[in-house]
Formats: C-alpha cells, structure tokens, sequence
C-alpha cells in the first residue's frame, strides 16, 4: 500500500476543519499525555547518562559544554513524543469518525449506482460489457468509477465539503484497492449465494457467472457488504500511515539517544590515545 506523498493543503484544512477541530479535547489530551512521558522519559536518560559518567569530561570548558546534553536531550524528547502524541489524537479522532468517512467514500463512488435495483441491474450490466472487453480491466473500470464519482453530486447534507474532499482523494490515490474491496465485497455476497469459494481465484467463466448472480441480490446487501469491506480497508490504511510515521519518529529517538553515546566513546577513545602518548 503506497503512503501519502504530496500535501494538499486545502485539503488537509478541511479535514482539519471539518473531523480534527471537533474533537480538540481529545488531540490536546494525548498531546499533553505523551509531552508528559517524554519529559519523564528524559530526566530518567539524562540521570543514567550522568551516573554512568557519560556527562564527564576532564577539560572544565568542555566538562560544561556537554552539560548542555541535559536540556537538548529533554527539548528534543518532548518534541518527539509531543509529534506522537498528536499523531495518535489525529488517528484515534479519524478512526472514531471512519463511520461518517465510509459514507462519505461510498456515496461519492458506489452509492449512487445503487438508488433502486433498477439502477444496480443497470451498473451490473454495464460492469459485464466491460468485463468482456477487457478481462483484466480493473484499471479501466476503476477509471469509470472515478470519473463517475467525480461527476455525481451526493446531495447528502450530512457529509460536507471537507469529508467529500478526503473521499474523492482517497479515490484519487488508491483507486485500484477501493475498486478491488467494493468488487471482492460484491463476490462475496454473491459467492455466498452460488456457493462459489471467493477467497481462490475464480476463472473468467466463474467470474462471469457470479456477475449474472448479483442481479438477484439485493442492493441493500451489497450496500452492507460493501461498506464493511471499505471500512476494513480504510482503517488498515489508517493503522498503516499512523504506524509509519510513529516508526519515523522512533527511529528519531533512538538516533539522538545514541548521539551522546557516540560522543563519549570518541572522546573516551581520543583520551586513552592522549594518555599513552604522555607515558611514551
């Protein structure tokens, strides 16, 4: 699953606006918490470095120039763990909201082919023509789906500007698992029905054959369906960006943990060196 690259800075304001904002408690709260642990987690590293006499030098300048180890080690712990705090309000915010998400994504890509089962015959139809054209289209019937879901104006109040323009984004970067969840979570249903085992690959005749099923399904099913597989989708990606970037900034840590350490045994090295020269 490839990460987010490009900033879209509208965009981030108004998911910002629209699912951060109201939810500040919660983003302040694990900011403070983890501010909290990484001023804590600080003063006990900065301790052990001065016990084990990594905080020593012979020189007086230089004695008190690494003194200044103590301040930077804990500023630099609190930044650290105050982005991770962040971070994780950010996540636990937009999982709470995937629901509201979801509905957002499903409206503006797959929703509405399913007003009536009229119009879902009528997809499903649509989807067979292509499908003979092109047995491996999934590009193509991905680029369908995106110019369709760019075209459709939901007509929902309840998802705004800000949540209709993450769901068209994700769309835009992951078009080719949204289409591979929606049309595994529409086998299923139908699999289910024609006993047909999804989880192999089907052939083309089999895959066909589920197809003509879906027309005897019900759209609300496939709503439901499609829906839960979008929200497994959409919280693995999330899990997957937060987990990312908090691996990030670990490795961050352990960097300027070592940073001293390094240090030290240079200068430990550079000493014993000197010592040897003045006995010689």
């Amino acid at each position: 699953m490839k990460y987010i690259k490009d900033i879209d800075w509208s965009l981030l304001w108004s998911i910002t606006k629209d699912i951060i904002l109201p939810h500040t408690g919660t983003l302040i709260l694990n900011s403070i918490l983890f501010l909290i642990i990484g001023l804590f987690l600080s003063i006990i590293y900065a301790v052990i470095l001065h016990k084990k006499g990594v905080l020593k030098r012979k020189p007086k300048y230089y004695n008190w120039l690494v003194k200044l180890y103590i301040p930077i080690i804990i500023g630099l712990f609190m930044y650290i763990f105050g982005q991770i705090g962040f971070l994780r309000g950010v996540y636990k915010i937009i999982d709470k909201e995937k629901a509201i998400v979801v509905n957002g994504l499903y409206d503006v890509s797959i929703d509405y082919t399913f007003d009536s089962e009229e119009s879902k015959n009528d997809f499903i139809k649509r989807l067979q023509e292509a499908a003979k054209e092109a047995r491996t289209g999934s590009n193509y019937l991905s680029d369908i789906l995106k110019i369709s879901a760019v075209n459709y104006n939901t007509g929902n109040s309840v998802i705004d500007a800000g949540k209709n323009k993450l769901s068209l984004y994700l769309i835009d970067e992951y078009g080719d698992e949204i289409y591979t969840t929606g049309m595994y979570a529409m086998l299923n249903v139908a699999g289910a029905k024609a006993h047909i085992n999804i989880n192999e690959a089907l052939p083309y005749n089999e895959f066909s054959s589920a197809m003509e099923i879906l027309l005897d399904v019900g759209y609300n099913d496939i709503e439901i369906a499609v829906k839960d597989k979008l929200t497994n989708w959409f919280s693995t990606m999330l899990e997957s960006q937060y987990k990312s970037m908090v691996k990030s900034l670990c490795f961050l840590l352990l960097i300027i943990m070592a940073f001293p350490l390094l240090e030290f045994f240079i200068y430990t090295r550079y000493m014993k060196a000197q010592n040897k020269d003045k006995k010689a």
